[in-house]
């Protein structure tokens, strides 16, 4: 329906300014030694309208043309970023239903694209619940934040590691 009415608009808007020329007596002399250049006023004042269209809409192309390459930057940085993204939900599904050698690699894989520090925990208790302590030490040591509920989760994950590693260090009960 809005295209209609800007159709129609147009139309009204032609209507009216040939009504308007109809009784237009000025004219615009354009003179520029040795040329002269005689016209009607409206068709002066259409072929500025015209020149002015043209020139905004080469300005609105070159400024396109120059934005392109950040925009192109920011793209890849979405794409990259969208791709961690799903890795690390993926990755968390896959710690939760019990498959921890593919929860890590996907953990790592998000933690190498952006260096999410939630990606790095996800990986850390994987590496743990595979029993590779030295792996979940190298993802505990890369958690860098001091806020909140991932503060606390680090803090759980060290406390395993230090469960594993003394339970490494003794001997095995005998039976």
């Amino acid at each position: 329906m809005r295209p209609v009415l800007w159709l129609l608009g147009l139309f009204a808007l032609a209507v009216a300014l040939t009504l308007a020329a109809r009784f237009d007596e000025g004219y615009v002399i354009i003179v520029m030694p040795p040329w002269r250049m005689e016209m009607s006023f409206v068709m002066a004042a259409l072929s500025m309208l015209g020149l002015f269209v043209a020139l905004y809409a080469v300005a609105k192309l070159l400024h396109m043309a120059l934005s392109l390459p950040a925009d192109v930057r920011a793209w890849h940085h979405r794409r990259r970023s969208d791709k961690a993204d799903d890795e690390l939900t993926r990755a968390t599904a896959a710690y939760l239903s019990g498959q921890p050698a593919h929860a890590r690699k996907l953990a790592a894989s998000a933690f190498k694209r952006e260096g999410d520090q939630l990606a790095a925990l996800v990986a850390a208790h994987a590496a743990l619940a595979e029993g590779d302590a030295l792996t979940a030490h190298l993802y505990v040591d890369e958690l860098k934040t001091d806020a909140g509920e991932l503060t606390a989760a680090r803090q759980a994950a060290e406390a395993r590691l230090a469960e594993a590693e003394t339970a490494a260090e003794l001997p095995p009960p005998a039976a």
